[in-house]
């Protein structure tokens, strides 16, 4: 394994943790050199920052809210628990976005990166979301080009290529290649389909899946390169958080945050929120709304604490590859098969129709959080 942070699930290993999580590894190490002076860049001469527990705690709570609509009980739920039809964007349309914003954000405080690990890294998160669909939809084990850990494992390997370039390369070819999309759907018009079209069907999407012989999945090839426009988001906020400590970072995170969610909804204007089409306004939106979630994150865990009130989504977020697994095995099968069929007509009867639709979701974050933490006492940390 490689001593860098798990970009999307785990931790963005630092001496602190070194200590907490492999006390042998830390005991074993030659003593610490003198401090340098204070300042307010941290990441000076390869030096480990402080651990952004913001970022574990972001990533607790997205995973939480994930496995929550995922798995509502029925459909009873209000709106905003539910994705959009189609164009539109609801809270549950802003949970995959914010997963790859964090893995984005974890990515500037790997201290050692290697073609072989990022490739590894890409290749194991494929192969395991390949897995996890054939599971879920119990169909045999195929190379699946869809799902949430493929698409994650691309838009990953994208971001780590460009981010290999000197700053103002990657500045440029992620500008690039977002307003190149943004042109493809306002201007291009394929096989006779009107330019600008963001009809369902009948759309850019669409007829890119239709060449590769897909058919329709949000997480289709289609979104791959507008996926790594929200990890680079997160890239650009790892770096701040990286480089910055205090009220500086905070600021500057605001600003980012601030400013991608302005653009979105001014694009927005001309190219509606769409989380099926990945559309450019609905990248920044989602990518603004998780930067600031991680602003508001830092301002409420005290400076030097380990989660401060929020350390249950702290130790949540830690053990978030393993969670999202059981979550996509043990819980789902349980809400369809095994448990909740023979419980919800009591539930519903006794309670109604929307306690019903909120008690298994809550109780499936209940058992995510119990698993996380009894992996947290047990010292087990599985990172790809």
């Amino acid at each position: 394994m490689s001593d860098e942070p798990t970009a999307f699930f785990g931790q963005a290993m630092n001496d602190e943790a070194t200590v907490a999580f492999h006390p042998a590894r830390a005991e074993a190490a030659p003593p610490p050199e003198p401090a340098a002076p204070a300042t307010d860049v941290q990441a000076v001469a390869g030096a480990k920052p402080p651990r952004f527990y913001a970022l574990d705690a972001m990533r607790g709570f997205t995973i939480g809210l994930m496995v929550f609509v995922n798995w509502a009980g029925n459909w009873y739920l209000p709106a905003a628990f539910g994705h959009s039809e189609w164009d539109g964007l609801t809270l549950a349309d802003t949970v995959f976005p914010a997963f790859l914003v964090a893995m984005g954000t974890a990515m500037p405080y790997a201290t050692r990166t290697s073609w072989r690990s990022a490739l590894g890294r890409t290749f194991k998160l494929f192969m395991l979301g390949c897995v996890l669909v054939s599971y879920k939809f119990m169909v045999p084990m195929d190379i699946y080009p869809a799902g949430i850990l493929q698409m994650t494992a691309i838009a990953y390997l994208l971001v780590w290529l460009v981010t290999r370039l000197p700053n103002y390369a990657h500045w440029t070819i992620m500008g690039v290649f977002f307003l190149g999309i943004t042109a493809a759907w306002l201007w291009f018009s394929p096989q006779g389909l009107p330019a600008g079209s963001f009809d369902e069907g009948a759309n850019l999407a669409d007829w890119f899946d239709g060449v590769l012989g897909i058919g329709p999945n949000p997480e289709n090839p289609h979104g791959w390169i507008q996926a790594a426009s929200s990890v680079y988001i997160g890239y650009l906020a790892g770096s701040i958080s990286r480089a910055m400590t205090g009220l500086r970072r905070i600021g500057w995170l605001a600003i980012l945050g601030a400013c991608t969610l302005v653009l979105g909804i001014m694009l927005g204007t001309v190219i509606p929120f769409n989380k099926y089409l990945w559309t450019p306004s609905f990248v920044l939106v989602t990518g603004g709304i998780a930067v600031l979630e991680l602003v508001v994150l830092a301002l409420i865990i005290p400076p030097k604490s380990k989660g401060g009130p929020l350390r249950p989504l702290v130790v949540l977020g830690g053990h978030a590859i393993v969670v999202y697994a059981f979550s996509e095995t043990i819980i789902g099968r349980a809400r369809d098969v095994w448990i909740w069929p023979y419980w919800e007509p009591i539930v519903v009867e006794r309670f109604g129709e929307v306690f019903a639709g909120a008690l298994f979701p809550a109780l499936g974050v209940l058992a995510c959080f119990v698993l996380a933490y009894v992996m947290e006492k047990l010292n087990i940390h599985v990172r790809l």
